[in-house]
């Protein structure tokens, strides 16, 4: 059954083959900044106001939790716990260079990625990122969407399976932004492409973050010291990318 943005309080309960189209990612500003609140009439008047500190919000996802304890690492180390704990680490990174960012999963609870998708595109944020962990591999991946062919979409709505299509071009161009940041620390890093959900969902730039351990020891990757080089890397990097997006954001709002 297909939903538009008149819905978007029942998008975590009815999750359908299909998405709306919310704004091509961005919603408008609803007045320009120099005029008074009193005198203020809303480009549309179905949206609410956009404050720039809104606009500019990272959203961070730590993937998996609850009974979706992602990969089994050992005994005591799960990856839901592992990219919470990079979750927040990151956002405290984030508050501390001036960007605001949420934690889209602040608690050890369950949500599926159609419950994320919606949750995301409704608060319309700058930039997505989905956290992951693993014992494969070394270092760092960092992943955008890989779309299937077509896509059925009419009027006001985008097809749920391929609804990060308009924005795919933003997302590699990110991905790419932060692959060669890292780079420069002499961090291993990697830039991929998968059919990762809820990544091909999203209607703003989004990638997927993926961290192993660079010694072969999978408990490196709850080490304190570990994933606070990990995550000041990553905002070192998110930092460089803040004037673009909000040139993009500001242009698109116009």
């Amino acid at each position: 059954m297909p939903w538009n943005k008149d819905f978007l309080g029942a998008a975590l309960l009815l999750f359908s083959a299909r998405l709306p189209l919310l704004g091509q990612a961005i919603p408008p500003v609803a007045s320009p900044p120099n005029q008074a609140p009193a005198a203020q009439t809303p480009a549309n008047p179905t949206s609410a106001p956009v404050q720039p500190e809104h606009m500019l919000l990272i959203m961070i996802d730590p993937a998996h939790g609850g009974s979706d304890s992602g990969a089994v690492f050992n005994p005591s180390l799960l990856e839901k716990d592992v990219t919470l704990g990079l979750s927040r680490r990151l956002r405290q990174e984030l508050s501390t260079r001036g960007m605001p960012a949420q934690l889209l999963r602040d608690f050890d609870g369950t949500l599926s990625t159609d419950q994320r998708a919606a949750m995301v595109n409704a608060a319309h944020p700058a930039l997505y990122l989905c956290i992951h962990a693993t014992s494969q591999g070394s270092g760092m991946r960092i992943y955008t969407a890989m779309l299937s062919v077509g896509g059925d979409d009419h009027g006001p709505f985008l097809d749920w399976q391929t609804a990060q299509s308009a924005l795919l071009a933003r997302s590699r161009w990110a991905q790419q932004q932060l692959a060669a940041s890292v780079q420069k620390t002499g961090f291993p890093v990697r830039s991929l492409l998968a059919p990762l959900r809820p990544l091909n969902n999203i209607t703003i730039p989004a990638v997927a973050i993926e961290i192993a351990p660079t010694t072969g020891d999978v408990s490196q990757l709850a080490s304190a010291d570990y994933q606070q080089m990990i995550t000041a890397a990553l905002a070192n990097s998110i930092a460089s990318l803040m004037p673009a997006l909000r040139s993009n954001l500001e242009s698109a709002t116009q």
